[in-house]
């Protein structure tokens, strides 16, 4: 496995050979409770000509939706 892009909470990661694995390519999130890494989506590079970009592309939503959920998770906490 090979971590393509790092964008904190969310990484592209290439494992290598399209044809073992039907989504070479991963767009993953960070479990925040258990600390796992987690597919949000996948691609084939051998089928998909642009799987990194549409993985790019992937991870940018990635951040968006985790970005809403932690601003929600903040919104709902009680001040100390």
């Amino acid at each position: 496995m090979r971590i393509v892009s790092d964008y904190g909470l969310v990484r592209v990661v290439s494992l290598g050979d399209p044809f073992r694995n039907a989504s070479d390519i991963r767009v993953e999130t960070l479990d925040r409770a258990t600390g796992t890494w987690t597919l949000y989506s996948g691609f084939n590079s051998l089928s998909d000509d642009y799987a990194y970009t549409n993985a790019r592309e992937a991870a940018g939503r990635a951040v968006r939706d985790l970005a809403a959920v932690i601003a929600h998770e903040i919104s709902h906490t009680e001040p100390v």
